[in-house]
């Protein structure tokens, strides 16, 4: 009776742990992405979720979408969608409630599609070679077909994709196949027709010059990477600058953002194959790729958050099977059109996200002191989101609070913010503390003078002299002392280990140790600014094994290679000689990493210079080494 009543107390627990978590275990499965950042090194990381999956549009009244190619917000934020499978324009609320539907015989296969601030709706229809503009009353008032300027190009191709407008009226269009630039039409202006705006370029190689030299026209339009590639999207801020994508897997700037000369105002970046993009209620960038995943970027192209991603079929939320159109309200929730699940999906940002745009808002309002808290609170939900102790840094810098931005800057991994933190402080050390360095110099010049004179004036001075001298004529001693000379006299250095003993086993093993040392001492003490091991990271013993098999190997090849051709070097005094010959390296490498810890990259030349000078004189060394030996 008892085991019974023990079963059944186990079933009803079982059933009450189904009922209360079976649906939560069912959302998490449902909603599979990640989000992903990237680090102070430049490297992908996964970090917690900047936006979460929330609701989905795909069916309207009754209705679906085929094969959607744009969405654009109108002037009272409802979704305008380019439903070009069904020809026609979906006007939808955020909520995804049918507004009504805009169909027109002249529609072919509208792609594009942009709403005016006055609220005229401009469709760009690439079968129907036409752009059409719209009233309020979804009637057509103009069409802009192929332009008959002579300087729009009688073989260019006229064939429309995506649509934006300025504020001017100037619509700035995207043609398949038209690789000139953005076409700019005006219905107001005589002749429409305004120009072409900020062509993409091609890298101009050493091969790609020949061949524009030599090739015809017809030859180099039929080569690859002759011809630039065409944007394939385009979108307008409220500042009037427009931003273009260009998929090229090897281009590093695939988002653009052209000032009205065309320049490109933002820093490299890239995306794999994009299909459109939007700009936030601060500027920030987004843009949603063929492959599903959704990145957002700062005003200036600084990366922030990757998620979303390819849909494997199984409908799973947060994941689109191809992305072909973006869009970001006022709250900044995310809505993204899918051409292959024909839907939009929203994504609202969570508390991470809110708090990073709010310190990102401040900061670019130039209220510095204000950002610091929400940057903080940043790093509070995450201490190692490194674009966060970058805002808070570059927020102290501003204040010209240089040691908390250097701090900051340090965290964060940055170079350049860090370099010039600590050049700030460091001036301010070196007016401070100037007469007190000159005047330590020369007590300390004076105080040598007295010692040398003293020195061989004094019995206690000449004894010590004298026990300095007998220390220096130790043969081990001299032996490493040679190393100096070596450095200086290579043809009397070589001689002295070839004729007359001048080094020894013992005092070669210990500079090669000493060497190690100094080798382990550059990479992992070497200045943040200009050091290259990332921190925390210490590989001791590969070091010292590559570098030994690296010397052994150079070494022994060389001795080979001087047996085949009857040198006469022993193996001895070439290994000796080797040695000898990293002299440079010993005798300069540790000032040269004393000096990296309080130079900046203002000075950077002072270090490359040296250490060209170092590697240069080795080289030059173990070339003589060789000559002379053999």
């Amino acid at each position: 009776m008892k085991v019974h009543k023990i079963y059944k107390q186990i079933i009803s627990s079982l059933a009450l742990f189904f009922f209360f978590f079976g649906n939560s275990v069912e959302i998490l499965a449902d909603d599979v992405f990640k989000t992903f950042t990237q680090d102070g090194y430049g490297e992908m990381v996964q970090t917690q979720d900047a936006y979460l999956a929330n609701y989905t549009i795909s069916v309207f009244d009754g209705q679906t979408f085929n094969k959607p190619m744009d969405m654009k917000f109108g002037v009272n934020n409802e979704i305008y969608v380019a439903d070009s499978g069904n020809n026609r324009i979906v006007v939808l609320t955020k909520e995804g409630e049918l507004i009504r539907i805009i169909k027109n015989d002249s529609f072919v296969h509208p792609t594009g599609i942009f709403i005016s601030n006055q609220g005229y709706l401009y469709v760009a229809d690439d079968m129907a070679n036409k752009v059409f503009v719209l009233n309020k009353e979804d009637e057509i008032i103009h069409t802009f077909g192929k332009p008959d300027a002579l300087s729009f190009g009688e073989k260019a191709p006229f064939s429309p994709t995506k649509v934006t407008v300025d504020n001017r009226g100037n619509a700035y269009v995207i043609s398949r196949g038209n690789n000139n630039g953005l076409i700019i039409l005006n219905k107001d202006v005589e002749g429409e027709f305004l120009g072409y705006f900020a062509p993409n370029t091609t890298s101009n190689s050493l091969l790609t010059t020949f061949r524009k030299m030599i090739f015809s026209e017809e030859q180099l339009d039929k080569m690859l990477g002759t011809t630039p590639d065409s944007a394939t999207n385009l979108n307008i801020d409220g500042q009037g600058l427009v931003y273009t994508i260009t998929p090229n897997e090897n281009s590093k700037n695939v988002i653009k953002k052209l000032n009205m000369g065309g320049k490109n105002l933002l820093q490299d970046n890239y995306v794999y194959f994009p299909s459109s993009l939007a700009i936030g209620n601060i500027d920030n960038i987004f843009t949603i790729g063929e492959d599903g995943y959704i990145y957002e970027y700062t005003s200036e192209g600084e990366f922030l958050f990757m998620f979303g991603g390819k849909d494997d079929g199984k409908q799973r939320r947060g994941l689109i099977g191809k992305g072909s159109g973006i869009l970001v309200d006022d709250n900044g929730t995310v809505y993204t059109l899918d051409e292959k699940k024909n839907e939009i999906q929203t994504f609202i940002p969570t508390e991470f996200t809110e708090t990073l745009h709010e310190a990102l808002a401040l900061y670019q309002r130039g209220r510095y002191e204000e950002s610091k808290s929400p940057w903080s609170e940043v790093l509070k939900m995450n201490s190692q989101f490194d674009f966060a102790s970058l805002g808070l840094g570059e927020a102290y810098f501003k204040e010209e609070n240089y040691e908390r931005a250097m701090v900051s800057f340090r965290d964060a991994k940055e170079k350049v913010g860090y370099s010039d933190s600590f050049w700030e402080i460091r001036n301010v050390w070196i007016r401070h503390n100037v007469i007190k360095i000159l005047l330590m110099v020369v007590i300390l010049v004076v105080l040598i003078s007295i010692v040398k004179i003293l020195g061989r004036r004094l019995k206690v001075g000449k004894a010590l002299i004298g026990k300095w001298q007998q220390l220096l004529s130790i043969p081990l001693i001299k032996q490493l002392r040679f190393l100096k000379y070596y450095m200086l006299h290579p043809l009397d250095g070589i001689y002295g280990i070839k004729k007359e003993s001048k080094t020894s086993n013992i005092s070669t093993g210990i500079i090669s140790i000493l060497a190690l040392l100094i080798f382990i001492l550059n990479k992992y003490f070497t200045g943040f600014i200009f050091s290259t091991v990332r921190d925390g990271v210490y590989t001791l013993f590969q070091d010292i094994l590559f570098s030994v098999i690296i010397f052994s190997a150079v070494t022994i090849s060389t001795y080979l290679i001087c047996t085949i051709t009857d040198g006469s070097a022993s193996f001895k005094f070439l290994f000796h000689g080797f040695i000898y010959s990293l002299a440079p390296y010993l005798l300069i490498k540790p000032f040269v990493i004393v000096a990296s810890n309080v130079l900046t990259l203002n000075e950077v030349f002072l270090l490359s210079f040296t250490n060209a000078i170092i590697y240069l004189w080795m080289g030059l060394l173990f070339f003589l080494t060789i000559k002379e030996l053999n």
